[in-house]
């Protein structure tokens, strides 16, 4: 199939574009983002949807930036297409963390939020489309595994997250830029893509690469992985739901009767309800620290548990949520003022 057939089944399969819905296309001026623009163009905006646009400038490259900036602006009015940028100094802004966030991160976090506050702006029904490909999937697989994951982090990237689509998730790279090719489509070439002090470009010259030169239909092969892990996530969110709903808290009795993989996407679930609404999933390392303080075995240098001593015990986790053993009880809480070393 080619790029525009993978992009229909795939928008079909997840029912992504409503008639008569908004489209805020997410435009770097990259070939990707310029071939979903195009695809956008070609086949919804003679419909009854609204196509937009949106460009965030993130300062990182001085006047190759403002040359994007410009280069978004100029193929926008070409289209007849509204478009809305924002200038951020990403920089500065991963610097003010407090080196918690990379520049990557910050960039994300900047770009998700400038996103929802323009579909918020235009109103309605709006749909994100971002340019993701089965490329950036397979780095993104790569990289959870390396650092170590669970089910969620070899899911990759979602084709839909609420009101974000990824109409381009099962090309290739090498689909967009033979589609650009095809359909004289413009784009920029950021510079930055060859830095492999990013983690992703190391991951794209170093392994993908490689790997694509091994293997045939590596994107496709796992993003169809993916799809698989994706079922069974699915699958355990419904008997998850079944059990906890929207509790904070479990009898760990009923827990350690479970299936060790429901066992887990339970304290997975008890995490997320209590840092909802952010959407931050937990860590495979996270869920094991809690697995320990369950089991009575070491937590960081605590002393073990004495037989029955189990009550009081707590732990630390990201975004200041403390798990507590109270009696038969594993109590999840957020704790937003609290901060400690022991925060992991």
């Amino acid at each position: 199939m080619n790029l525009e057939q993978k992009a229909k089944k795939l928008i079909d399969e997840y029912n992504m574009i409503d008639n008569g819905g908004n489209i805020l296309a997410a435009f770097s001026g990259g070939s990707d983002s310029s071939a979903l623009l195009f695809y956008l163009i070609k086949h919804f905006g003679n419909n009854n949807n609204k196509i937009y646009a949106a460009h965030m400038n993130h300062m990182l490259r001085g006047e190759d930036s403002d040359s994007d900036e410009k280069f978004v602006i100029e193929i926008c009015e070409k289209y007849n297409i509204k478009v809305f940028v924002e200038r951020k100094n990403i920089p500065e802004i991963a610097k003010l963390s407090g080196h918690k966030k990379s520049i990557e991160e910050a960039a994300r976090d900047e770009r998700y939020d400038f996103f929802r506050r323009v579909a918020d702006l235009i109103g309605g029904n709006v749909k994100v489309a971002t340019a993701h490909t089965a490329s950036d999937n397979s780095e993104t697989v790569i990289f959870n595994l390396s650092r170590g994951c669970g089910l969620s982090g070899l899911a990759g990237i979602s084709p839909v997250n609420k009101n974000i689509i990824r109409p381009f998730l099962s090309c290739s790279k090498e689909d967009i830029l033979e589609y650009c090719e095809e359909n004289n489509i413009s784009y920029v070439e950021d510079k930055t893509n060859a830095d492999e002090n990013y983690t992703r470009n190391f991951i794209r010259h170093n392994i993908t690469s490689k790997l694509k030169e091994k293997f045939n239909n590596t994107d496709e092969n796992i993003f169809k992985t993916t799809e698989i892990v994706r079922d069974t996530i699915d699958f355990l969110d419904f008997c998850v739901d079944n059990t906890v709903k929207d509790s904070k808290e479990i009898e760990i009795d009923a827990l350690l009767t479970s299936h060790k993989a429901l066992q887990r996407a339970v304290i997975t679930k008890l995490y997320e309800n209590c840092v909802f609404p952010d959407i931050k999933k937990l860590e495979f390392k996270h869920v094991l620290y809690v697995e320990e303080l369950i089991s009575r075995r070491r937590v960081r240098d605590a002393a073990p548990y004495a037989k029955g001593g189990l009550s009081g015990k707590s732990i630390d986790l990201p975004g200041f949520v403390t798990v507590t053993v109270s009696d038969n009880r594993l109590i999840f809480e957020k704790t937003e003022n609290k901060k400690t070393s022991r925060n992991r």
